[in-house]
């Protein structure tokens, strides 16, 4: 089976509904890349009939997110790959990130870490999350300077990036959900190359946190998730809250909402990371 490459040039406040539409659609990997100005998606589907037929209805998509206000142009661009040239292709977007002291490395190259620093093999498959993009980055160094000690929640683990950093940092506990079992398949297989103990499960993210009792709880995972957890925080968790996954055009929205509980900021090539705690 020969497969198609899509990639989607969208501006940052889209870029999280059109990776989760494609991510829904059935695509084989997900990449989301971004820079000062517009991110990129690509994904890659089975040439022929099914791919033509995504692409009929990613353009409806785009329209309709166009209609809210949520995007302005966008681009489309599409490239045939041989089933032999897939899995190679798909690699390409995937290199060694170094955050702080942490090494992130494809787990088909070698690591290039520096003596003493913490090294994660990560192989992403059909899941989110590689440690290159900025919402990655700032969620890894918040869990990176508060984690040890701890335990932690990881909702929406995709690939189990933040969680194997959490367990890496020494977390006293580890738990993961996510609602799609080929990420918590990919997260499994990922921790285990880790050598990492973390309990990963199927499940939906709000009610996971309406029941915790974590001291520290992370989600990488879009602006309405992230309103929904703020609501569910504000009723009395005790917790650190982290979350990310939004562009920074929301920001001003998510204050106004929820600017009492945040007593942390950042923000990154376009991109938001807040942390709530109970005052």
């Amino acid at each position: 089976m020969n497969w198609t490459e899509l990639t989607i040039a969208v501006d940052h406040q889209a870029v999280e509904a059109v990776a989760n539409f494609i991510h829904e659609s059935g695509a084989g990997g997900v990449v989301i890349a971004g820079d000062n100005g517009t991110s990129t998606v690509t994904a890659y589907f089975p040439a022929g009939e099914e791919a033509r037929a995504f692409l009929g209805q990613l353009e409806k998509y785009l329209n309709q997110l166009a209609d809210m206000n949520l995007t302005t142009e966008h681009q489309v661009s599409t490239k045939d790959i041989p089933e032999q040239d897939w899995a190679e292709e798909w690699k390409k977007h995937c290199r060694p990130v170094d955050i702080g002291n942490i090494h992130i490395c494809p787990s088909w190259l070698k690591p290039t870490a520096a003596p003493g620093r913490i090294v994660i093999e990560l192989d992403p498959g059909m899941a989110f999350g590689t440690g290159d993009h900025p919402t990655t980055r700032m969620c890894v160094e918040e869990i990176a300077s508060r984690a040890a000690g701890k335990s932690v929640l990881d909702l929406g683990s995709g690939s189990g990036i933040l969680s194997i950093v959490a367990a890496k940092i020494g977390a006293a506990r580890v738990d993961a959900v996510d609602n799609d079992s080929v990420a918590v398949k990919v997260a499994r297989e990922n921790a285990r190359i880790n050598q990492c103990s973390i309990q990963l499960r199927l499940g939906d993210a709000f009610a996971e946190f309406a029941n915790s009792d974590h001291d520290l709880v992370i989600a990488n995972i879009g602006y309405e998730a992230c309103a929904g957890l703020a609501d569910i925080f504000r009723r009395g968790k005790e917790c650190t809250l982290i979350l990310s996954g939004f562009p920074q055009e929301r920001l001003a929205e998510f204050e106004e909402a929820y600017g009492d509980l945040i007593t942390r900021c950042r923000t990154q090539e376009g991109w938001v990371c807040v942390i709530l705690e109970a005052r």
